[in-house]
């Protein structure tokens, strides 16, 4: 395995980081190494600059991992080292990630969206409290993690941990929630999604909740939508409601049948 080579050195000019972003403007053409790109991350000033060199070294892949955690050990917990382990898929690379949490402070959100592709092998009790923190950020880490407990939860779980985030007063989380309630079919779950839909809903909210309703495809949800339409009957979201029944191709012959009777 390789070393990666991460010397204290000077830090780049102005005029030398400019010409690195251009160089990283022709990837294809002049890629830089896994060396190169360990031996210059430590040098960059430029916050955005040091997010792309560090994606670059995360993109190349497990094999990354012998050139991040050096810097790891030298630099400590940096937004880019988090960013580069985040995206190299290594199983080190999660442990490094779960040391850094307990003292992340700020970072800490960026951290928890670092480890969401080992949501199976992340503590239970690290996701429950990212759910539970106050913060925008921790709440969207945190479905982002239960995604990959989704099927190994009952309904009334899952329900209990997403219940006051379907009353958040942040649409992007009541949103997130949403999409992620879409992937089953339980009765509780299609109640909740529907418990969504109302005309005073935070914006984009109601129309994510019938369009989660149709994602789920079950005649169950059908009839939940065939339900609301003489409620919704001559507001904005009629337009909504009505595409996505028409959008119920399994279930026509069963919609066209009940809206006729």
């Amino acid at each position: 395995m390789a070393t990666a080579v991460a010397p204290v050195s000077t830090l780049l000019s102005p005029q030398e980081e400019a010409d690195l972003s251009e160089r990283l403007g022709r990837w294809r053409r002049q890629p830089l190494s896994l060396e190169e790109l360990s031996e210059l991350l430590p040098r960059v000033c430029d916050p955005s600059l040091a997010l792309s060199l560090a994606e670059r070294l995360g993109m190349a892949g497990p094999e990354a991992i012998a050139w991040i955690l050096p810097l790891c050990q030298s630099q400590g917990i940096t937004r880019p080292l988090i960013r580069a382990l985040g995206i190299c898929h290594h199983p080190q690379a999660c442990e490094q990630l779960l040391s850094w949490l307990p003292n992340a402070g700020d970072l800490e959100p960026e951290v928890l969206e670092a480890l969401g592709c080992w949501g199976n092998l992340i503590d239970f009790e690290i996701i429950e409290s990212a759910l539970h923190a106050p913060g925008q950020s921790h709440r969207l880490a945190g479905l982002t993690l239960l995604t990959f407990r989704n099927r190994s939860l009952d309904a009334s779980a899952m329900l209990r941990l997403t219940a006051p985030l379907l009353q958040d007063f942040r649409a992007e989380i009541v949103i997130a929630t949403l999409k992620l309630l879409q992937r089953r079919n339980e009765p509780t779950v299609l109640e909740a999604i529907r418990r969504c839909i109302s005309l005073d809903a935070l914006p984009g909210v109601a129309e994510t909740a019938l369009q989660a309703l149709g994602c789920i495809g079950s005649l169950e949800s059908c009839q939940h939508l065939i339900a609301l339409r003489s409620q919704f009957a001559g507001t904005r979201l009629e337009e909504a409601l009505e595409r996505q029944l028409k959008a119920q191709i399994r279930h026509r012959a069963w919609i066209e049948q009940t809206l006729g009777e």
